[in-house]
């Protein structure tokens, strides 16, 4: 999240990377039908039930999805999906299938309007949905991430702390 600082850890073990750190606070709304009429559409998906705009720095749509299959047949319209986020001032799309009785999750993040057509690895994303699943006494999320790009990761997500585990591939250097 561009202009914070967050106090984690890394912990390198060979080609892993393990990362924790605290996400803070996270609002969580239902999400009105116009906005719905105006997302779903380009992910080609019929009005869903247990939707919800979560806010942890900007807002996204955490949108929930019936089957691993379905989401890996997801082929949003990505214009399409850029302009709605846009109308809508929302980061994209945090698609997941339900959880499991243990928090597990498979997750596909969309974000054109911020130049992500598909995230491999979101926290933040995953954050939200934790903060979401914790009042249904799901206290722990772990979200796989990255199969449809060739880059699997898995996030895993209390509600207040986020980490995973990563193969670092390449190291860019900020200016």
């Amino acid at each position: 999240m561009s202009g914070r600082t967050f106090s984690g850890r890394a912990i390198q073990e060979g080609a892993l990377t393990e990362a924790t750190f605290a996400v803070g606070t996270v609002s969580l709304r239902e999400p009105d039908p116009s906005e719905l009429d105006l997302v779903l559409p380009s992910l080609g998906l019929p009005p869903a039930a247990g939707a919800r705009i979560a806010t942890l720095g900007r807002s996204r749509l955490l949108l929930p999805i019936s089957t691993p299959s379905r989401l890996s047949d997801l082929s949003p319209d990505q214009d399409r999906l850029r302009d709605a986020c846009d109308r809508l001032n929302l980061l994209g799309c945090y698609v997941h299938t339900e959880p499991t009785g243990t928090g597990h999750v498979a997750a596909r993040m969309f974000a054109p309007s911020i130049g992500v057509p598909e995230d491999i690895a979101n926290a933040n994303s995953t954050a939200c949905l934790a903060a979401h699943l914790s009042a249904q006494g799901i206290a722990r999320v772990t979200a796989d991430m990255g199969d449809s790009l060739g880059s699997p990761s898995t996030i895993i997500a209390t509600a207040g702390h986020v980490g995973g585990t990563a193969t670092i591939s390449r190291v860019l250097a900020l200016t």
